[in-house]
C-alpha cells in the first residue's frame, strides 16, 4: 500500500497560487470596507498532501474551477457594512498552472528543481440592491478578463522514509505576481491589483500513521508601491485624488489541511485556512503626507478564517481529483464568502 501511496504522488506538484473571493479587498469608495491586499493569493487552492510533489523531470498541469459566493462586506469590527444593500458577489475562476521539473537531483541526490507558471481567467458578477437603506452603495466590477500571472522556482525535496512507507515531504518556493491582469482604475473590483507582490511559501505534508496525514503550507506576502490604485468613483470624479503612490501592507498566512483514506485511493478530511495581515496599508500624497487609507475607507488590517470539508481521489498514477469546500467563519476588511474548489492535477510520464 505504501508503494502505491509514492506512485500516487509523485507526480502531485500541488504548488499553485490561486485566486479566491476571499481575496477581493478593493478599495471602493468613502464608505466601504476595503483595503489593498492583492488577488492573486492561495487561500486554500491547495490541501491534502501539499508538501509532496514530483521527484521525476517533466512537465505537470494543473487546473482549477472555482465559484466563490460572498453575502457581505465586513468591517474592521468584523460585522457587515450598513452602506451596502444586499451585496451579492459571485466570483467564477479558470486556473491553469504548468510546472516544469528538471530531471537532475541536487542537494545530494535528495530534491529536484523547478518552476512554475499560473494564469487565471476571471468572471465576476456583482449586484447590490439599490437604496433604501442609505446612501446604498453599489460597486462595479470589471467582467470577465485574465487575471495576474504568477511564477516562481521551487525545490521540492524526496520524501522521508521510515519502515519502508513515506513519512515526510516538503517544498520552498518563491513566486512573484505579476500585474499583467485586466484592470480598471474606474472599477471597483478588478481581476488584477496593478501592483507586484512577492510570495515565499514551506509546504509540508506529515504521515504519522498508515493512511493518515496533515499537512500545512506557510506563507509570507510582500506588496510592492502602485501609482493607480482601484479607487472606483473617486476616480470618476472631476478632480482624483492627489495620490502618489499605495502600498498594501504585509501579511502572513497558513493553509492547514488533514485527511484519511477511506477506501483505496479515496481520501476524506477538513481543510482550511487563516490570514492576518501583519501592518497597515500605506497612502502616500503628492503633498508629501501619508495616511493608512482612512481617507479611502480602508478601516484596518485583513483577517479571515475559513474552514471545511474536502476529498481527493488518485485516479491513476498521473491523475488527481481534488475537491473543497471553506465556509468563511470570520472575516475582517472584506468580503465574507463560501468558496468552492475543483483541481485537477495531471503530470506527463
Amino acid at each position: 500500500m505504501r508503494q502505491r501511496f509514492g506512485r500516487c504522488h509523485r507526480h502531485a506538484l500541488t504548488v499553485a497560487v490561486t485566486l479566491i473571493a476571499c481575496s477581493l479587498f478593493m478599495p471602493a469608495s468613502r464608505v466601504s470596507a476595503a483595503n489593498l491586499q492583492p488577488a492573486g493569493i492561495n487561500l486554500g487552492g491547495t490541501s491534502f498532501y501539499d508538501g509532496f510533489g514530483r521527484n521525476t523531470g517533466g512537465f505537470t498541469y494543473l487546473t482549477y474551477f472555482q465559484w466563490a459566493m460572498a453575502h457581505s462586506i465586513n468591517g474592521d469590527n468584523g460585522e457587515p457594512q450598513p452602506y451596502f444593500n444586499d451585496p451579492r458577489i459571485n466570483v467564477f475562476l479558470w486556473l491553469n498552472q504548468l510546472a516544469y521539473t528538471v530531471p537532475d537531483a541536487v542537494f545530494a541526490e535528495t530534491a529536484h528543481v523547478g518552476i512554475n507558471f499560473v494564469l487565471p481567467i476571471i468572471y465576476f458578477d456583482s449586484s447590490f440592491a439599490p437604496p433604501p437603506p442609505f446612501p446604498g452603495v453599489q460597486l462595479t466590477d470589471n467582467d470577465i478578463g485574465v487575471g495576474d500571472l504568477t511564477f516562481g522556482p521551487f525545490v521540492q525535496f524526496r520524501p522521508l522514509l521510515s519502515g519502508g512507507r513515506p513519512v515526510f515531504s516538503h517544498r520552498f518556493e518563491v513566486n512573484v505576481i505579476a500585474p499583467i491582469g485586466k484592470f480598471d482604475p474606474d472599477k471597483d473590483i478588478n481581476q488584477s491589483s496593478n501592483f507586484t507582490s512577492l510570495v515565499p511559501y514551506w509546504a509540508a505534508t506529515v504521515v504519522p500513521f498508515p493512511r493518515f496525514e496533515l499537512s500545512v503550507r506557510l506563507h509570507y506576502l510582500y506588496n510592492f508601491k502602485t501609482h493607480r490604485p482601484a479607487l472606483g468613483r473617486l476616480y470618476s470624479n472631476e478632480v482624483p485624488p492627489a495620490i502618489k503612490s499605495a502600498q498594501a501592507g504585509q501579511a502572513a498566512w497558513i493553509n492547514f489541511a488533514t485527511s484519511y483514506e477511506v477506501l483505496d485511493h479515496f481520501h476524506l478530511g477538513a481543510n482550511g485556512y487563516y490570514f492576518h495581515q501583519i501592518n497597515l496599508d500605506l497612502w502616500e500624497m503628492q503633498d508629501g503626507s501619508s495616511n493608512p487609507g482612512t481617507q479611502f475607507a480602508d478601516t484596518g488590517k485583513a483577517r479571515i478564517l475559513a474552514i471545511g470539508p474536502g476529498l481527493m481521489w488518485s485516479v491513476g498514477d498521473h491523475e488527481k481529483l481534488f475537491a473543497n469546500f471553506y465556509v468563511q467563519t470570520t472575516v475582517h476588511n472584506g468580503p465574507q464568502a463560501n468558496v468552492l474548489n475543483l483541481r485537477w492535477v495531471h503530470g506527463f510520464p
